[in-house]
């Protein structure tokens, strides 16, 4: 009997980075030369996609060098500086920023304009360094306080009200934990109650429930993301704590057969590299947008598992759980096919 190998339905790029996606898809149709601020999205296969249909990623530094281009600004956002620098240099700015994010930079700006700075503070909860906080950041001209973890929130002035907000793929339950520890901090100081919005955004919060189900119906999990996905690393995270038979892959090279034999143990092989590396896999995918993919098997490459031109070693030792595929939610889903259709070639009845 086969075994059964499934992809989370609830998993694939949120809409934000799948408008990115499809932009910078769009833009690059007519042959001629176009910048991306940054990696379009945390995933190293997808970025490399683009890369190939011509997409040139540049740091904001590069602004002052590459003179009148055409620029498009992933769905993190960027900082009002960004905008003036690129101003300055006659760049012609293509905003692929997530709706939910130019909202939020709207509110965050606004409250900026007319808070009392001797009364009030702007706190965000967020991960330092990553792109959309320092969009967050800088609608305050980076005078707001960054919150990184719940349990340290020394550096907030207990004498004044906060307005807390967060970046959006942050995770819903540590935010209410961050929530409650400031109205707590508050009351001791019996300065005001803080006033919250909770701007993780809705597919976020259901990420987490629906990965939940998921994992729990599988005997396996396998999760996709990016080295550099914060949201990835949070997310297997969360899925190993549910079904500790959990790994964390960047692309299907990183599998090893013995995880679903019983002689492997779970990790986050993914994040170290694994026992194989992506290269040299002889796969190729062919797409026509997001989560639209044809995949192929050739005999080029050095012989590593996954190409038709070396040696594979069979998952064929007895085992014969179910096998769920998830990911990020900067995991394309011709991604997770990408891995379903290897983990289907590698495992025999």
């Amino acid at each position: 009997m086969a075994r059964k190998i499934e992809i989370d339905p609830s998993a694939g790029v949120c809409f934000g980075v799948e408008k990115a996606i499809a932009t910078a898809e769009e833009n690059l149709r007519d042959g001629k030369v176009v910048y991306g601020l940054g990696e379009m999205v945390h995933n190293d296969q997808e970025t490399g996609r683009l890369e190939q249909l011509g997409l040139k990623t540049i740091s904001t530094d590069d602004l002052d060098r590459i003179g009148p281009a055409r620029v498009i600004l992933r769905a993190h956002g960027e900082p009002p500086s960004t905008f003036r620098k690129a101003a300055a240099n006659h760049i012609e700015i293509i905003d692929a920023t997530c709706p939910i994010v130019t909202g939020l930079q709207k509110k965050i700006r606004k409250r900026y304009g007319e808070f009392d700075k001797d009364r009030e503070q702007i706190v965000i909860f967020g991960k330092q360094g990553h792109p959309e906080t320092i969009g967050l950041m800088g609608q305050t001209n980076d005078e707001a306080v960054l919150v990184t973890d719940p349990g340290k929130t020394g550096h907030v002035d207990p004498r004044k009200k906060v307005y807390l907000y967060s970046q959006t793929t942050m995770d819903p339950d540590q935010f209410e934990v961050l929530k409650a520890n400031l109205e707590a901090f508050a009351a001791t100081a019996n300065s005001e109650k803080p006033q919250s919005l909770c701007s993780i955004c809705n597919q976020m919060k259901r990420r987490k429930p629906e990965l939940k189900k998921f994992a729990m119906t599988h005997d396996y999990m396998v999760f996709v993301s990016g080295k550099h996905s914060s949201n990835g690393k949070m997310l297997y995270e969360y899925c190993r704590q549910i079904n500790p038979q959990t790994w964390w892959i960047h692309s299907p090279g990183d599998i090893d057969p013995g995880w679903f034999s019983g002689t492997g143990s779970s990790g986050e092989t993914g994040r170290a590299g694994g026992a194989r590396s992506s290269e040299g896999m002889g796969s190729t995918v062919r797409t026509g947008g997001p989560g639209k993919a044809v995949i192929s098997q050739s005999s080029e490459g050095p012989g590593e598992a996954g190409s038709t031109g070396g040696t594979r070693r069979s998952a064929n030792s007895g085992g014969t759980g179910s096998i769920g595929i998830s990911g990020a939610t900067s995991t394309p889903l011709w991604q997770l096919e990408q891995v379903r259709q290897y983990l289907a070639d590698l495992i025999t009845d």
